[in-house]
């Protein structure tokens, strides 16, 4: 989830950093659609990201990010108007909110974006869990895993959404897991010195 926050806030920023790109909102709205989902919450530990094999995951993202797309359709309409482009400004009025949600599900081209976002984003992940158990392997394994990451990494972030690479933002995401694994290890410490306590407290003497 920490990975995820961090594409949604950083992936949108470098792809929009070229202002020209609003003019296509073929391929504006899904990524704008993707910045306004939330970050996936699983049922189950097994589930870690969107699946876009799975027509239920991917209806929840849709639901989730039209409720986030309004405020956002606002700054962006409002970042553009001051840029002195009124006429792609109208492509992104608050109210259209629906039409760029049936849009992005509709249109093909459009689809395809969003999909190889959420695609990228699992395989990201993915690619972090496999590196589970690399501390306990042979120095010779360890170095090997650690390049298939790299390699797999640097694919995914080049080729992450058409016309645009994010590679530069893999320091900043593994950071983002780094942190989030050592505090989920500290909280879990934490919980466990709290059982543990609560087991071996034999609580008010009798009397």
């Amino acid at each position: 989830m920490a990975l995820q926050s961090l594409m949604r806030d950083h992936v949108p920023a470098i792809y929009f950093n070229t202002p020209e790109r609003y003019r296509d909102w073929k391929t504006a709205y899904p990524m704008l659609v993707y910045q306004a989902s939330r970050p996936f919450r699983g049922r189950v530990r097994t589930e870690l990201t969107y699946d876009v094999l799975s027509p239920r995951l991917m209806t929840i993202l849709f639901r989730r990010a039209k409720g986030n797309l309004a405020p956002l359709l606002e700054r962006v309409e409002s970042e553009i108007r001051a840029a002195g482009s009124a006429e792609i400004a109208a492509q992104y009025l608050p109210r259209r909110v629906p039409e760029i949600i049936q849009s992005v599900q509709r249109l093909s081209a459009s689809r395809r974006c969003l999909y190889r976002l959420v695609r990228g984003e699992s395989a990201l992940v993915d690619a972090l869990v496999d590196l589970s158990g690399l501390g306990t392997l042979p120095e010779k394994d360890r170095a090997k895993r650690l390049a298939a990451f790299h390699k797999k990494w640097q694919f995914q972030l080049r080729r992450l959404y058409p016309g645009a690479d994010f590679s530069v933002l893999a320091p900043a995401l593994l950071e983002a897991a780094t942190q989030a694994l050592l505090t989920d290890k500290e909280l879990s410490s934490e919980e466990s010195d709290v059982s543990l306590l609560s087991a071996t407290d034999p609580g008010p003497s009798a009397t």
